[in-house]
């Protein structure tokens, strides 16, 4: 069973949108200009700011156009991303190695004052 899970954004600082799997997303341009649209696995700390420090990009400057929609469906990489048992590790360069993370969640965000909305499909 899917659960859909709607927000409207504006601006340009990263919302949380959780940690359950995302398996698609739609992105409905509403503004009157041209948006990007960001997804990121990054620190829950970077909630509502616009820094992208030891996130990683999923999407990234996604464009669409006025009066478009962007939709994508998951190829399978974050399904159970955060489920228990399973684990995101990031590379570190001076241990050589990569290492589990912690603290970790979805984040979206549109280019600076922008609005749009966003529909989540999650499993």
């Amino acid at each position: 069973m899917a659960n859909i899970n709607i927000i409207s954004l504006s601006g340009d600082a990263f919302i949380d949108v959780g940690e359950e799997n995302i398996s698609g997303l739609i992105v409905t341009n509403t503004d009157t200009e041209d948006v990007k649209f960001d997804l990121i696995i990054g620190p829950k700390s970077l909630h509502n700011t616009t820094s992208s420090n030891n996130a990683v990009f999923v999407l990234k400057q996604i464009p669409v156009p006025v009066g478009s929609t962007f939709v994508w469906d998951d190829d399978g990489i974050l399904s159970n991303a955060f489920k228990a048992g399973n684990s995101i590790s990031k590379y570190n360069n001076v241990s050589r190695r990569f290492e589990d993370t912690k603290d970790q969640t979805f984040l979206i965000r549109l280019g600076s004052g922008h609005i749009g909305d966003v529909i989540l499909r999650r499993r």
